[in-house]
């Protein structure tokens, strides 16, 4: 088709990725999408390359997915981190089949490509919309849990934090796994692999060459320079790169390391997806949800999905790899006849396997909303509105951090926080979060029909353990914004404005509670006989059935979980096909 888009598409901060969307949803042609970027000034080089990639693209998938086949060597449900890590690897490897199956669409909306934009995908068509069900420790609040219904997933519409696991976690998740592939050194490796780092060289940490674009916060905002003067004055360590040998048990500051490429997000589509999307073996069904899976006995065959208002069964010559997240997974094995059995019968499901675990053990991090400054004077938020983070241990005895403090470029606080103190929108906020909670809750379903979102009962701040590890962040908190340090930035506290001890502590903790958005741990990793699946990510009691998310996580990492996940997905890829 001739394209008229040189007066469709207005140059602003979106312009590109809505020619982007165009051009792979066949809107546009190659030809249209040269003459609009051309039209608007830009030199033809790098957008050349990027016109044929995305053209490349949108005529494969256009040509892959007029009509599923009935089968593919793998089916993939999910395109999260882990997913787009896994399929990146795989196809790269291997020419068998693969189908990766999506509820949402494609990650080309302008508020998905522009870091500065992130929270604005959250409540969208591009969020699941879950919400964790009111319960005591939160005061009786319900508290949304945001997750990607997107190419990308949590990549796609989350901040664009790249943290790696501390050493401790992975240690963890080797012993109960049996398993030292699970373990620091090995992990250490892929990452060394996948990681394009733009900071300083270090050869034991950082990787150069890989697919996953990596910068410490570029030209951060100026509340971060100085969050970090503020730490050296009050004796807490400031570091050179908040992972390599932090991830050793070193606490302390440092800016974020982010997966922002010349201003737009990295997203771990666009790391590991996009480059084998031309690939002939390799097809992403978007707006296609995964109803159910089809078993023969105790055997996956296949996943019964819906699309267009269509059901089908697409079958699985090799596996079905689930990657569909903390939530979602462990719902679809649910639905399928794999869990609790008397949970199931509830809702008229027979139970192929009873495995107990499915759903249990839900852990997510959270991120209290906030202590608050007005400054005396505003200055915009840069990158994802967070460049500056640090760990810390709420107990000196703690073998690794328990709290993570987060400056947040904007008045960040919860909705009773919110409404209680009425931050200026001006405002800024230094947030702690709860990075490793001992308060665990659970997935359970709401009914039999897949249409359904399931009960978030997420049981938040249930051990007395986890108000204080959060108290003592708040204090950190309060310390470093009202040190002399922070004078320039700040006008008044805001939020809470003095010191808080007893119950009107606890309110605080309670009321403020938000979380990151990470869920895990619903099918979790182990070599005990309850676990939900092995070492080599097997579902237990099941053939033809294996999970690359992070509900296998038998721990949550104390860390954002984007870079753990893409960790999982490239063992998959290592399990189903080693690299050489």
């Amino acid at each position: 088709m001739e394209s008229r888009t040189d007066n469709r598409f207005e140059q602003d901060d979106g312009w590109l990725e809505r020619l982007e969307r165009a051009l792979i949803s066949g809107r546009l042609n190659r030809r249209g999408f040269m003459r609009a970027v051309t039209a608007a000034g830009f030199g033809a080089s790098g957008l050349t390359a990027l016109a044929d990639q995305l053209e490349a693209i949108r005529a494969n998938q256009v040509e892959r997915t007029k009509q599923l086949l009935p089968a593919y060597d793998y089916v993939i449900v999910g395109t999260g981190t882990a997913a787009c890590a896994l399929v990146g690897r795989l196809a790269a490897r291997r020419n068998a089949t693969i189908l990766i199956i999506e509820a949402g669409d494609w990650d080309t909306a302008p508020s998905v490509m522009d870091p500065t934009a992130w929270f604005t995908n959250l409540g969208t068509e591009r969020d699941w919309g879950d919400v964790a069900i009111p319960s005591s420790g939160t005061n009786h609040r319900a508290i949304p849990e945001h997750m990607g219904r997107v190419v990308g997933g949590g990549s796609s519409i989350n901040a664009t934090i790249w943290a790696r696991p501390f050493k401790q976690d992975l240690e963890h998740w080797a012993t109960v796994s049996g398993d030292r592939s699970w373990g620091y050194e090995a992990g250490l490796e892929i990452y060394r692999r996948m990681e394009n780092w733009q900071g300083t060289p270090d050869a034991r940490y950082r990787g150069k060459n890989g697919p996953v674009w990596c910068q410490p916060a570029n030209n951060p905002h100026p509340l971060a320079t100085t969050l970090l003067a503020a730490c050296t004055s009050l004796g807490y360590p400031v570091l050179d790169d908040l992972n390599g040998r932090r991830e050793e048990g070193h606490i302390g500051f440092a800016l974020m390391n982010q997966i922002i490429r010349d201003g737009r997000r990295q997203s771990m589509a666009r790391s590991y997806l996009y480059p084998v999307l031309s690939k002939p073996n390799v097809t992403v069904a978007v707006q296609t949800h995964a109803d159910r899976l089809v078993l023969s006995g105790t055997r996956v065959t296949g996943v019964q999905i819906s699309r267009g208002g269509v059901s089908s069964v697409i079958s699985a010559n090799s596996e079905v790899i689930l990657c569909a997240g903390g939530i979602n997974t462990p719902k679809l094995l649910m639905l399928s006849g794999i869990g609790d059995a008397a949970q199931l019968r509830q809702h008229g499901i027979r139970a192929v396997v009873d495995a107990k675990e499915v759903g249990q053990n839900f852990q997510d991090h959270l991120l209290h909303g906030g202590c608050i400054w007005e400054p005396k004077e505003h200055l915009p938020h840069r990158n994802s509105a967070a460049n500056a983070s640090g760990f810390l241990k709420s107990q000196a005895r703690l073998e690794a951090p328990d709290v993570n403090l987060v400056q947040i470029e904007l008045p960040y606080a919860s909705d009773v926080i919110g409404k209680q103190y009425a931050p200026p929108n001006t405002s800024w906020a230094l947030c702690a979060g709860l990075v490793a909670p001992k308060s665990k809750g659970e997935i359970r379903l709401r009914s039999a029909d897949p249409k359904d979102r399931p009960v978030v009962d997420a049981r938040f701040l249930s051990h007395p353990d986890d108000v204080k590890a959060l108290a003592f962040g708040i204090e950190v908190a309060r310390d470093l914004g009202n040190s002399p340090a922070m004078k320039d930035f700040v006008k008044r506290e805001v939020v809470p404005g003095k010191k808080l001890t007893g119950q009107a502590m606890e309110d605080f903790v309670r009321n403020g509670a938000t979380t990151y958005f990470h869920q895990s741990g619903t099918c979790r990793m182990g070599s005990d006989a309850a676990a939900v699946v092995d070492a080599k990510l097997r579902v237990n009691g099941i053939q033809g059935l294996r999970i690359a998310d992070s509900s296998i996580m038998p721990q949550i990492a104390s860390v954002a979980t984007m870079a753990t996940c893409a960790l999982i997905g490239e063992r998959m890829a290592d399990i189903l096909s080693p690299a050489v």
